[in-house]
């Protein structure tokens, strides 16, 4: 019986209730009991004339007392912007490591009280508090336009099957363009590199994406990461499927794979990342000259790189089911940074994480985010000078 036909039937039934001797109500509570599925206590308390059934529908519930105030709410804001927004979930698992960072470098200052509230705090808590603030930051976004090549297409296997995201090594590889919707010239494209595992990522600009300039930057990208570089996978695109990056792969024992014609989702990984570390920095506008290329490299090698990969947390899904034929129920890891993923896994050699941890306590999260800010606008100051 639906909610309606149980207001209706106690609207029925009440009056004739009140009025029946005791062997009448007895008979009516097992009638609607057995209708409704009430409990016979409940039912026989609904049905007193002293009860008001309707009241939280013309009066509405009780609020109950928020326990987290403006001053949680605040200190969780600046968490939150500084991680650019992420959800709740995401945020609940940085909450405590931000605020450490930050206070470790003075750069927030709470009481014990507020932090313990900040530990408690739920992810469902974060994205209902946090609801009114997303409104006003909403993004667009846009497709790039690289286009797949043909030449060795036999010579490099197509990926068929899921990576193992166990192990750690294995890294997609995607290009963004910077054309500003026009294709015509040489422009900079942006080569973008995800490792499977542990989501740690790399940036680096190339001025057009000739074949050379990209296997340099992979190079340079192999040499800065903190793990060993096992295999690449890229999609169709002419920048990746030449004799230039197959040769520089068998070089370096590395395994080339590619994606299959028209599909996007075998480079998901990567893919994701094309928006949140470069779509979303640098815009859609135009990039073309070298001034422009050495500073999107300045930021891409220093203060991006370390804020992404050791303050950007990320989750990883476990499991897909399909409820009713339609709907996909997906369950997700908790969230955690790149750095947090590397320095759990015994994979990663106890030297390496050793010298992470060090860079790690190192780093001031605030001051990250200001001097990305601060080059961020330098660089966008250049698209103004060209126009």
């Amino acid at each position: 019986m639906t909610n309606m036909g149980k207001n209706e039937l106690i609207k029925a039934i009440k009056p004739r209730y009140l009025k029946a001797s005791k062997k009448e109500k007895t008979v009516i509570l097992d009638e609607f009991c057995g209708n409704t599925g009430y409990n016979r206590k409940y039912a026989v308390e609904i049905l007193q004339a002293k009860c008001d059934y309707h009241r939280v529908l013309r009066v509405g519930r009780k609020s109950r007392a928020r326990i987290y105030d403006s001053k949680v709410l605040s200190a969780v804001i600046k968490i939150w912007e500084l991680l650019e927004y992420p959800c709740g979930t995401r945020l609940k698992s940085m909450i405590i490591p931000m605020l450490e960072a930050m206070i470790r470098f003075k750069e927030i200052s709470v009481s014990d009280d507020i932090q313990e509230k900040l530990k408690a705090i739920s992810s469902k808590t974060l994205d209902r508090r946090l609801a009114k603030e997303r409104e006003l930051r909403r993004l667009k976004r846009n497709r790039g336009n690289t286009r797949r090549g043909s030449l060795l297409k036999s010579s490099i296997p197509v990926r068929i099957t899921n990576w193992d995201t166990n192990v750690i090594g294995f890294m997609e590889m995607d290009t963004v363009a910077h054309n500003g919707g026009d294709p015509a010239g040489e422009h900079i494209y942006s080569l973008d590199m995800a490792e499977i595992c542990s989501g740690w990522s790399e940036q680096a600009a190339v001025m057009g994406k000739g074949e050379g300039g990209i296997v340099s930057a992979v190079n340079e990208i192999k040499s800065a990461v903190p793990f060993e570089l096992k295999g690449l996978d890229s999609d169709g695109g002419s920048e990746f499927i030449n004799w230039h990056m197959v040769r520089y792969c068998e070089a370096a024992g590395l395994f080339f794979t590619r994606s299959r014609p028209d599909r996007k989702n075998d480079n998901a990984y990567v893919e994701q990342k094309n928006y949140t570390h470069i779509r979303r920095r640098l815009g859609y506008g135009r990039y073309d000259t070298r001034e422009q290329l050495d500073a999107i490299n300045d930021l891409y090698r220093n203060e991006l790189r370390l804020f992404n990969n050791f303050f950007r947390p990320a989750m990883k899904i476990l499991s897909k089911e399909k409820v009713n034929n339609s709907v996909c129920r997906k369950k997700y890891d908790e969230a955690k940074t790149p750095y947090q993923r590397l320095m759990e896994s015994d994979q990663t050699p106890e030297a390496a994480k050793q010298k992470l941890k060090e860079l790690y306590l190192s780093l001031n999260p605030v001051q990250l985010r200001k001097a990305i800010d601060e080059k961020l606008e330098k660089i966008k100051k250049t698209q103004i000078k060209q126009s």
